[in-house]
């Protein structure tokens, strides 16, 4: 009989001079990342072949559509580049003060930032993904790009946080972040 380990924790949570931090690294999806890879080698070769029959006068390709398809490709190909840099080194980071709630999503290159007003932050919970590849309204939860285990409400709208997080490890966030945070 295979004794079952204990599951790790991947986020860490951190006591800082203005609050709390909470750095969840994104969940490795090995398929995805190689899957990726792969196919980026091919939309590079699309592209660049795209764009020299656009460029070239003597092309008798159709200039109108070699346009349309190439903006359609490089958006799929900017997703695509966006959702592997996610999955092989991406993260989210939470930090709390007295006032605010800042969730960064951060890639190797770039990041971004919402800050949210902690007066205004009600009812945190825990709440299982969607992570139906096909779901229409958090279809992008597959990715890990998206969405989360832990859910707020802001106002009269409902944000997330913690993609791909385990329902135990959620918990936990929750009970920690309201420990310190009594209102929430």
């Amino acid at each position: 009989m295979a004794k079952v380990e204990v599951g790790k924790s991947r986020s860490q949570i951190e006591e800082t001079h203005s609050g709390l931090r909470i750095t969840i690294p994104a969940k490795k999806n090995y398929f995805l990342i190689l899957f990726l890879a792969f196919w980026l080698v091919g939309w590079a070769f699309g592209e660049v072949t795209a764009l020299a029959q656009l460029l070239n006068p003597e092309s008798g390709a159709p200039k109108l559509f070699m346009l349309t398809w190439l903006g359609g490709w490089t958006l799929g190909g900017a997703f695509a580049i966006y959702a592997w840099l996610w999955n092989v080194n991406g993260r989210e980071i939470i930090n709390l003060s007295s006032t605010e709630l800042q969730h960064i999503r951060r890639l190797p290159v770039f990041q971004r930032s919402k800050e949210y007003d902690l007066s205004a932050v009600s009812k945190l919970r825990t709440q299982a993904p969607d992570s139906s590849m096909f779901g229409t309204r958090n279809g992008m939860e597959f990715w890990g790009i998206s969405g989360g285990s832990v859910v707020f409400d802001y106002g009269h709208s409902t944000h997330k946080f913690g993609a791909q997080l385990d329902e135990a490890e959620a918990n936990h966030i929750v009970s920690t972040i309201k420990q310190r945070y009594k209102h929430l």
